[in-house]
Parts: structure tokens; C-alpha cells; sequence
């Protein structure tokens, strides 16, 4: 399981917004823990939680934008956050204990792109999110940092686009960033049965399209879309 994305979690300034756009989206049900400062809310596919909405604290810049980011699991969540930062990661959040046999942290990789890290004996990959993309500023360099840090390999699968490997199992993809966006950012794809109905019901609720709905040989149908919050996110139908 090391290496492999096991969570995913919005940061956003509308939760109340956030939850019922995404479980309606998606046509999941809602889990709720109470984490003291305030309750997390959990997206849930049959018997497990799968991803999670943050409030952005009050004293967040500005110029953050709400976004979703994916946790890696990893053996040591320690090591890894010092391991981190030796290669010019910064420490966001953590690490520490939401519940029992979890151990979490949240940093920002050298081109500020937001991930976070777990360690629990309990993790499972993601389901309802089919496929991770890193938005990279300088693409050899994200793969040099992570393939550092997590051990991830970089494969050529077409011209331009790359995947993540861990071990023989594709982690994410990785490609340059093209929006003019000045930091790397995480691209989640939900897995949906049908792309053109979810891009429609996203643009009747208040949400945006960033790339239209296409198929692509080998891949499936998908698109690029923003909520209402502006967090971009992907739909995938393989």
C-alpha cells in the first residue's frame, strides 16, 4: 500500500456548500467525525470514507485558492515529513492523530503543490477517485522529488504526459502545467458512469467547465470542471 493514494481532501471556504454539491455529484453518502474544532465531513462509497472537506482557517491568504490535494500513504509519517523538507518541502500541517491508528500531515512539495501524507494499517486505495494528475511548473523536477521521496518512478505514456509508478502500480500522472497557474496543483478525477450527464448537472449547480467533455483512445471520456468554490476537479468514465 505504500506509495499509493489512499484519501483525498478538499480545502475549501464553503463546506456547506462543498459536501452536498460533491455527495449529490457523485451519488455517495456522508460520514461526519468529530475532530474537536469543528466536525469532518466524509464522502462514503459502501463501508469506507474516502475523502474529506477542511474549512479554510480564517487567517488563510487570500491568494489560496480552495483545492483538493491527495494523501500518500507512506510506512513513517515522521521520517517522511523530515525527509520532506531536506527536499524543499514545506510542513503545512501535522503530523498528528485524528483518530485511532491514523497519523496524517499536510505539506506544500517544492512548487507548492498541496499533498498530504498518511500512515495507517487500515488504508485502502481510492475508488471514487480514479486517477491523480500533478500539474507540475517544471515536470522533471516533481518527478525527481517525489520519486525521492515516496519512490515513485516516471514512465512516458504519451507525448507530454507521464505517469507515476509505484512498484508496477500507476500512482497519478504528471504533466506541465499550461494555465499559467504560477504553483504545481493537484488534479483529482472522480470516476462517474456518464461525463456528459455530470458535466451538465456541475453546470446547472453552480460549477464551471475547464475542459470539455472528450474521449481519448486507451483512456475513456473525461472532463475538467470547477465548483462552485472554484476547486477544479476532474470526471473520468473508463
Amino acid at each position: 500500500m505504500a506509495g499509493l493514494i489512499a484519501w483525498h481532501e478538499l480545502f475549501t471556504e464553503d463546506v456547506t456548500g462543498a459536501v452536498p454539491f460533491y455527495s449529490e455529484l457523485l451519488g455517495l453518502e456522508l460520514e461526519t467525525a468529530d475532530m474537536g474544532d469543528f466536525q469532518y465531513t466524509m464522502l462514503k462509497k459502501g463501508e469506507h470514507t474516502e475523502a474529506g472537506f477542511v474549512p479554510k482557517p480564517p487567517d488563510t491568504p487570500e491568494s489560496t485558492p480552495n483545492h483538493w490535494y491527495p494523501y500518500i500513504h507512506v510506512d513513517d509519517v515522521d521520517a517522511t515529513i523530515e525527509k520532506a523538507k531536506t527536499l524543499g518541502a514545506e510542513a503545512y500541517m501535522g503530523p498528528m492523530d485524528p483518530m485511532e491508528n491514523l497519523r496524517i500531515a499536510v505539506l506544500g512539495d517544492p512548487q507548492r503543490a498541496t499533498f498530504g501524507i498518511l500512515s495507517s494499517p487500515g488504508a485502502q486505495p481510492s475508488t471514487i477517485v480514479n486517477w491523480n494528475e500533478l500539474h507540475a511548473t517544471d515536470v522533471d523536477a516533481a518527478a525527481s522529488f517525489y520519486g525521492d521521496l515516496v519512490g515513485w518512478t516516471k514512465e512516458p505514456f504519451m507525448e507530454g504526459y507521464f505517469a507515476l509508478n509505484a512498484g508496477e502500480t500507476a500512482a497519478g500522472g504528471l504533466m506541465q502545467e499550461r494555465s499559467g497557474s504560477p504553483v504545481a496543483y493537484w488534479l483529482p478525477y472522480f470516476s462517474v458512469e456518464d461525463v456528459d450527464a455530470a458535466v451538465a448537472w456541475v453546470m446547472e449547480h453552480g460549477g464551471g467547465s475547464i475542459v470539455p467533455p472528450e474521449t481519448m483512445e486507451g483512456v475513456g471520456r473525461f472532463a475538467v470542471l470547477s465548483d462552485p468554490g472554484g476547486a477544479a476537479f476532474g470526471v473520468h468514465q473508463p
